[in-house]
């Protein structure tokens, strides 16, 4: 695919974006938990590791060698599937109240996806003469 590189930089960035914007909301207490901020409860920081591991797939999707592509797929990985983790501890009922799911909790899972979708139609050149 010929912009999937650009595609999959793009989808960093607004992963890394949604990390800062409210996941859910605690009504009882009147928390906004984000990926940075969790006000007073125990779901930790988990934005941090979304954006530590999109910012090296931002940058494995601008190099342009093919041990960066294979990289890519593994961090791609390791982004959705921490996503997916987010949405399960966060979005979980606990002693009869459940949080209210905002967009950036389903906006994590979306990009994450596509990063990982991406990663697998890399553009690389193939050389068809024989060595």
């Amino acid at each position: 695919m010929k912009y999937s590189q650009s595609i999959g930089i793009l989808l960093c960035l607004l992963l890394i974006y949604s990390t800062t914007q409210p996941l859910v909301f605690i009504e009882s207490r009147n928390w906004t938990i984000t990926g940075w901020d969790a006000v007073g409860s125990s779901f930790g920081q988990a934005g941090k590791f979304l954006c530590f591991f999109a910012v090296i797939a931002l940058l494995f999707f601008a190099v342009p060698f093919i041990w960066a592509k294979r990289f890519n797929m593994v961090f791609a990985t390791l982004l959705l599937a921490w996503s997916v983790r987010n949405f399960i501890v966060l979005s979980t009922c606990q002693m009869g109240e459940c949080p209210q799911k905002l967009w950036a909790l389903y906006g994590c899972i979306i990009f994450s996806a596509g990063i990982l979708l991406m990663t697998f139609l890399p553009k690389i050149k193939v050389s068809s003469q024989p060595q």
